[in-house]
């Protein structure tokens, strides 16, 4: 196991500087870098002082050096904008960002899975058809038209829940983990921890509909296949009831391309958050990055690929060792 997840590992560095390299190579050829820092202060003598303290007319190779030796040490350099260091607005958006995928994702297993089971253990009935119409509606349905659809009947008609932020005004949680919802548990908050649920609910659930329609999809599928072989025939012909069989015998075999579109899911919830965290104003770093692309912020772009990069090598890793656990019959030597 040790050797098999060192070898994905290093497998995982090419393509990570890959990444990087051509993050680095594209942002620095879209404009001039002296524009960006100086601004409204551009002038051409400021720029060719900031050109020899940055040493920004070195060949392409030793910026990227120099950039990446930089960011093995911890430093990412400083926001364009903010001028405060990358690194430290990386660790206040992330936990958010993180936090909403996390319960996105909780929530599309919690409704995919199941669904795709009763569609598949009720096939050619009307369960299965309203499962599958249920799962194609999920699909369709643009995620910037559903949160705004849930603000304006849950939120503003219903007054239901609130429209924006992680906590109501003048709360006050002491940050741990920076996951309010953890936090609140870890300090005993309860009102806290409620308050964070409350605020979190809409944009997971506007979040979480494509995911679920997805799983539910792939759940199905997998299904079908599994209760089609012998020994599920076997299990039944045994007296088994239909329950049991479903249970025991069929979910966890169908479980493996399920895993692979939620590990999958996972990743691109946590990139690709951006309308959801604009909708709702959630401090996440799906906002940040975009923000930084508008305002030309090179080295917050940067980060937010580099950290995106990870989380995806990193998730795969984590889906490839769950296949040992739910079949046996692989073997990672």
């Amino acid at each position: 196991m040790f050797g098999y997840v060192l070898r994905r590992l290093l497998l995982a560095l090419p393509a990570l500087l890959g990444v990087t390299f051509l993050t680095y190579a594209l942002l620095g050829a879209t404009g001039d870098p002296c524009a960006a820092l100086l601004g409204e202060r551009y002038t051409t003598e400021r720029c060719d002082a900031v050109r020899a303290r940055y040493r920004l007319d070195d060949p392409l190779p030793i910026k990227y050096g120099r950039y990446l030796g930089a960011v093995l040490s911890g430093d990412l350099g400083d926001s364009v904008v903010s001028k405060r260091p990358v690194a430290e607005e990386l660790r206040e958006k992330f936990p958010a960002t993180m936090e909403l995928a996390l319960a996105a994702v909780v929530l599309a297993v919690l409704v995919g899975i199941p669904l795709g089971i009763v569609a598949a253990a009720r096939h050619n009935t009307a369960i299965d058809l309203a499962a599958m119409i249920t799962a194609l509606i999920g699909v369709s349905m643009p995620v910037f038209w559903l949160a705004l659809m849930l603000i304006y009947f849950l939120a503003f008609k219903a007054g239901l829940f609130p429209t924006t932020g992680r906590l109501s005004s003048g709360m006050e949680l002491p940050t741990i983990t920076g996951l309010y919802t953890l936090d609140a548990l870890l300090s005993g908050r309860w009102e806290a921890l409620r308050d964070a649920v409350h605020h979190l609910i809409l944009p997971a659930v506007a979040l979480s509909t494509i995911p679920a329609a997805f799983v539910a999809r792939i759940t199905r599928s997998a299904m079908l296949e599994v209760l089609g072989q012998d020994y599920i025939r076997t299990a039944r012909a045994k007296g088994l009831t239909e329950s049991v069989v479903v249970r025991r015998h069929a979910l966890k075999n169908a479980l493996l391309p399920v895993v692979t579109v939620i590990g999958l899911q996972t990743g691109f919830l946590l990139s690709g958050a951006v309308l959801t965290e604009t909708i709702f104003a959630w401090p996440g770093m799906g906002r940040w990055v975009v923000t930084a692309i508008t305002s030309n912020d090179i080295p917050v772009v940067q980060a937010g690929v580099l950290v995106f990069a990870t989380l995806f090598v990193m998730i795969n890793l984590l889906v490839d060792l769950s296949y040992a656990w739910l079949d046996p019959r692989i073997s990672f030597e």
